[in-house]
């Protein structure tokens, strides 16, 4: 018998159910009542937050508008410097279809609510595979994290469910152990297009003797990092037993743990929480297609799916999969939404694995856009935010140009700048204030750190994906997938338990 249908028939939830939440199916009033003020609450944060933004925006335009430079650029640099400048000073406005759609997210979708689901129908979900794909290089930290999330599932009465580790080295977990699967792929195993790396491992899962997953249990992704939470398990439950869409993903937060590794890089992923939310949200939520990307984490898709778009990507597809897989399924008709509620990852440790991270990043998307065949508007925001990250330094030089080579321009320029400006500026401070949002911290420093990280990180940032970005350019035929360190953490070998 196969393991998947062994945990089908031999595991019952054994857990009681809260009497006072739940009876006969219906909610108290005491739920009710509770349920009412957090929606309160949460519409009131959503009212700030949009408060905020605006008064992001606000600033920069009134920057660029107030007391601007009265200097006719013809006449004072000449015709040829003049063009050249007015050239240069679009290139920003490049960026503008990501603005709107950043605030877009952010007005459309309050980001402070969550999808609940009571303990009867979590028990009840579909059958779901947590899958993390590992080298097997830190077996003690890829396990201990399957734990961790196995514990959790069961603390959330999550009846049907296995936490599988596809691995090219073996990470010896017990064969007694019954909601930890290991999946160890063979060294030979050699795809039909000569796929590599992480798409190699995840496309031995479908082979025929491999997959005993039926056609309509879920697989969840999640990274060697990756620890589940109540809330992203709620919002997984209520996508694979109420959405209507093939495909999910959710936010997941960079401030994982007690301990900040890096500051400098954990302040500059918080963007990428608050895009979660802003243009990750529209994009999957309002567009239902993965137009400006797509994360290789917390991916929620049916095995039935992911076996008719299969993982067989070949070389060129195998540096950044995960959009690759997107963009061929968003071909085939399969739709994509949004999963409320976030799961916790780390940032990477060091500067260099920034840069080195989001080299692969890019190289593994410029590959999918010239390899994937596919209508050019399904590219469009791809190719956009490519194009938008090669030309980053041009962009920004228009703050050393302003400074030294003033001219006027027309008002409406310097409102789109400052729309533009103002709504990035934002989602850094809105990021960290997320990301940081479930610690013990006064008022007081959590605005010191958001003020730290859109006024400090974000300079830093800008210039580490630049620098990551040429390197990719000019190491494009590298065929390189670069593994950030995971276990640098000093509690790790302590905080390991057995597996039981």
């Amino acid at each position: 018998m196969d393991w998947s249908r062994r945990l089908r028939e031999g595991y019952t939830w054994t857990g009681a159910v809260d009497s006072e939440k739940v009876i006969h199916g219906l909610e108290t009033k005491t739920q009710i009542d509770e349920e009412c003020s957090t929606l309160k609450e949460n519409r009131l944060k959503h009212l700030v937050t949009l408060l905020a933004l605006f008064c992001f925006i606000a600033a920069l335009c009134l920057l660029n508008s107030v007391n601007g430079p009265n200097v006719d650029a013809t006449s004072t640099y000449g015709q040829t410097t003049a063009w050249v400048l007015f050239v240069v000073s679009l290139v920003p406005y490049l960026s503008l279809p990501m603005s709107l759609a950043n605030c877009l997210g952010l007005v459309l979708y309050n980001p402070y609510d969550r999808k609940k689901s009571s303990r009867i129908r979590v028990s009840s979900a579909p059958f779901l595979c947590f899958r993390t794909v590992t080298k097997g290089d830190l077996p003690h930290f890829v396990v201990g994290n399957a734990i961790q999330n196995r514990d959790i599932c069961l603390r959330m009465g999550l009846g049907n469910f296995v936490v599988e580790i596809v691995t090219d080295n073996p990470v010896n977990v017990p064969k007694v152990e019954k909601h930890i699967h290991e999946t160890v792929v063979p060294k030979d195993y050699v795809t039909k297009h000569g796929t590599r790396f992480k798409a190699r491992a995840l496309n031995y899962c479908l082979e025929n003797h491999v997959n005993h997953l039926a056609v309509n249990d879920w697989i969840v992704h999640l990274d060697e990092e990756t620890i589940l939470t109540e809330e992203s398990i709620e919002g997984v439950v209520h996508f694979v037993t109420e959405g209507a869409a093939d495909i999910g993903q959710g936010p997941i937060s960079y401030a994982s743990g007690h301990v900040v590794q890096n500051w400098v890089t954990t302040l500059a992923d918080s963007i990428r929480l608050a895009l979660d939310y802003s243009l990750f949200r529209f994009q999957f939520s309002y567009l239902h297609k993965p137009i400006f990307g797509f994360k290789g984490s917390y991916i929620v898709v049916r095995n039935k799916v992911e076996m008719d778009v299969g993982l067989d990507l070949g070389p060129k597809g195998s540096i950044a999969e995960d959009c690759f897989f997107a963009l061929k399924a968003m071909e085939r008709g399969y739709t994509f939404d949004f999963i409320t509620g976030q799961m916790r990852e780390n940032s990477t440790f060091t500067l260099m694995d920034f840069i080195k991270q989001r080299r692969r990043w890019f190289i593994g998307q410029l590959y999918t856009v010239l390899g994937v065949d596919t209508a050019a508007l399904n590219k469009s925001g791809l190719i956009l935010s490519l194009t938008c990250s090669v030309l980053m330094p041009i962009s920004l030089s228009n703050l050393i140009i302003s400074l030294f080579l003033p001219f006027q321009r027309h008002v409406i320029f310097n409102l789109l700048t400052g729309f533009i400006g103002g709504s990035f500026w934002f989602l850094y401070a809105f990021g960290a204030f997320l990301s940081f949002s479930d610690r013990n911290w006064s008022y007081v420093r959590r605005f010191l750190v958001c003020l730290a990280c859109c006024t400090c990180v974000m300079p830093v940032a800008a210039t580490l994906e630049s620098v990551a970005v040429y390197w990719g350019l000019l190491t494009i035929n590298s065929n390189e997938f670069f593994v950030v360190q995971k276990d640098l953490c000093k509690t790790v070998k302590e905080s390991q338990v057995k597996v039981m």
